[in-house]
């Protein structure tokens, strides 16, 4: 059966935290919020396991794979990979050989060979230039999602709140050629949520 590895995602206002750095789409009007960055998504493996079972081509052959999956802890669905597939192609069901919430996992279990996961790239960065991980079906996957650092709407905000959100704004994103957004600049962006309480 599935592993389910999963870290808490704090409630916000209920736990009394100033602020939050979230991925995703605001769900709840009663928060603030302020656009961080974006990032895009890849599918990734061990080499050694594509050794041992074959490179997929096309999404449909992932229904031969390991997929080590994402569950979104407020909802509990698993995430749904953002696979292209033409307009009269039925959806792909993806095996579920290990549940998680988060990336350290996947990316840990993926660099030991254990499946595919479908992860943001500054999360993968690394193992890749290292040789640890490879993308596959770069051709078919499309999203990007967006960071935000979200407060409560109706708590004042603090000089102390105030100067963290736009450190956030300033330095969380490296800025690349031309002003363009690139990478997170810490493995610590990479949860699901991240939470500042004065």
């Amino acid at each position: 059966p599935p592993s389910p590895l999963e870290e808490h995602r704090p409630a916000v206002i209920e736990e009394g935290f100033d602020a939050v750095v979230r991925t995703g789409e605001l769900s709840d009007s009663r928060l603030s919020a302020r656009l961080l960055g974006s990032f895009g998504v890849l599918l990734a493996g061990s080499p050694d396991y594509f050794a041992r079972h074959g490179t997929p081509q096309k999404p449909s052959d992932l229904a031969n794979h390991a997929c080590l999956h994402y569950r979104y802890p407020n909802s509990g669905k698993l995430e749904v990979w953002p696979l292209r597939r033409a307009p009269d192609e039925a959806e792909i069901v993806l095996p579920t050989s290990m549940i998680c919430n988060n990336i350290e996992t996947r990316v840990c279990f993926a660099q030991r060979g254990l499946g595919i996961a479908c992860l943001p790239d500054f999360a993968a960065r690394d193992a890749i230039a290292d040789g640890l991980l490879c993308t596959v079906l770069d051709d078919y996957v499309e999203r990007t999602t967006a960071f935000r650092v979200l407060w409560p709407t109706s708590r004042h905000a603090s000089p102390k709140l105030r100067v963290f959100i736009d450190f956030l704004v300033a330095r969380m994103f490296v800025q690349g050629a031309g002003g363009k957004t690139k990478h997170p600049i810490q493995a610590g962006s990479a949860r699901s949520s991240t939470t500042f309480r004065s």
